[in-house]
């Protein structure tokens, strides 16, 4: 029986080889990977985000998903299986934004959703005829139900995910979401996800979908079906339809517990420059009051970097957040992820600090990758530091603990609230100054621009 070896790829180790402890969640792709693979393969999973990977291991092909943090780690994976003869695919956003480069590094890569082109890669792998890049896709009408047995035993997070659609109708100029699928939004049928949820071994599940609301009136037809089953759950979603009270309530009702809202920027300017025409900052204080009165959690997200950005938009930001009482905050700098408009532009304009961060050996998690117009890179970086210890702070967990509409509405609810403030206040540094990928765990710490 030919055997497939799936991995999920690791951001790499702190520099003394140990794992980052963090956030691990079930990487639903693997799962969906493992539900289609034929019974005549007989399949193996490693998540290097937690476990050793064993080379040695009997194995005819190598699949690894890799994103960009992720990308140099799954490389230097796919170089010591390819020294020991085993073909490697490399698929994920990383892969199909870059096919390309993903193509030095494997036999082969899968370009897009790999539904419809795994069985190919399969029977081709079987015949040794491996091609160079394949074409995937995915119809989501289709019912594929992940293998959820890769899963069990493992450290994740008590919370099954779930995806209901993929993609997001917007067109953010640093986001990789809609490099990757276009600016489109497509829905599995709520007949598909209900049978999905069955399966789902947690009560508390989280919608995976980048744009929950993405269209709205099939959102609201989710809402209605999933709330007889009495689940707690959370997504992401837009500002679009927040300011809907009657909208909002209805995911309340349906089970709710908490959504991530990127708000991205408090200067409208900005939000014109990263091409995010659905936020409108004067919404927000709306949109937000009316999760808090549905009792819906917000982790909110901004990013720092943008053209009107001073150091005093850092204070200002996250003064904000403290005073409309968020559950948790990201509060990070810009990220010029390939294959973005982003990072084309920045290309062009060359204010990158590295030819290929993601490659470079001199770049570490957390540092600024380009030159932002009116801070340098580093002061850049020193301010977002500055701005998780303030958020997180002790006098600010106390503060957006008055909350009894929603942070403290239960004796449950102001348990999740202390555990995951604490959680995040401990772990500000915890990936801090990390090198991607494993070799690079001995090197120095980042010293200057490297292209």
């Amino acid at each position: 029986m030919p055997d497939v070896t799936l991995i999920y790829a690791s951001l790499g180790r702190r520099r003394d080889g140990t794992f980052v402890k963090s956030w691990l969640q079930e990487p639903l792709c693997m799962g969906v990977l493992a539900a289609l693979t034929p019974p005549a393969w007989r399949s193996t999973f490693f998540d290097d985000r937690h476990e050793a990977i064993d080379y040695d291991r009997p194995t005819d092909l190598v699949a690894i998903s890799i994103e960009t943090y992720s990308a140099r780690r799954g490389y230097e994976i796919a170089e010591r299986f390819r020294k020991r003869g085993v073909p490697v695919v490399l698929g994920g956003y990383h892969a199909t934004l870059m096919p390309d480069e993903a193509l030095q590094h494997a036999d082969a890569v899968c370009v897009g959703e790999a539904e419809s082109a795994w069985a190919r890669i399969l029977d081709d792998a079987a015949a040794g005829r491996l091609q160079g890049r394949y074409q995937g896709g995915a119809d989501l009408a289709r019912n594929v139900l992940p293998d959820r047995r890769l899963f069990r035993g493992r450290p994740y997070l008590p919370l099954s995910l779930v995806e209901t659609g993929r993609g997001c109708p917007n067109r953010c100029n640093f986001c990789s979401i809609s490099a990757y699928f276009g600016a489109t939004y497509r829905r599995r049928p709520v007949a598909h996800v209900l049978e999905d949820l069955e399966t789902a071994a947690h009560r508390d599940v989280f919608f995976v979908d980048d744009n929950l609301t993405g269209d709205p009136a099939s959102a609201l037809e989710l809402f209605r079906a999933v709330r007889p089953l009495k689940r707690r759950w959370m997504t992401q979603t837009s500002l679009s339809t927040l300011d809907d009270r009657a909208f909002v309530g209805e995911m309340a009702k349906s089970g709710c517990m908490g959504v991530l809202v990127g708000f991205e920027s408090l200067d409208e300017e900005n939000l014109k420059s990263m091409r995010k025409g659905v936020n409108r900052v004067s919404q927000y204080r709306q949109a937000l009051a009316n999760l808090r009165n549905a009792g819906i959690f917000v982790y909110g997200t901004f990013v720092f970097g943008y053209p009107n950005d001073t150091p005093a938009v850092f204070e200002q930001t996250v003064r904000f957040a403290i005073e409309e009482r968020m559950l948790i905050a990201g509060l990070n700098h810009l990220v010029p992820f390939p294959g973005t408009p982003l990072y084309m532009a920045y290309e062009a304009q060359k204010r990158l600090n590295y030819e290929r961060w993601w490659l470079s050996d001199g770049y570490t998690f957390g540092q600024v990758p380009f030159e932002p117009e009116r801070m340098s890179a580093a002061e850049t970086e020193q301010h977002c530091l500055a701005a998780r210890r303030r958020f997180y702070s002790l006098g600010s967990i106390l503060r957006r603990s008055f909350d009894f509409r929603c942070n403290m509405a239960t004796p449950s609810r102001a348990a999740l609230y202390l555990w995951v403030n604490a959680m995040l206040r401990r772990e500000i540094s915890e990936k801090r100054d990390i090198p991607l990928g494993h070799r690079a765990s001995s090197l120095p710490a980042a010293q200057g621009k490297q292209a």
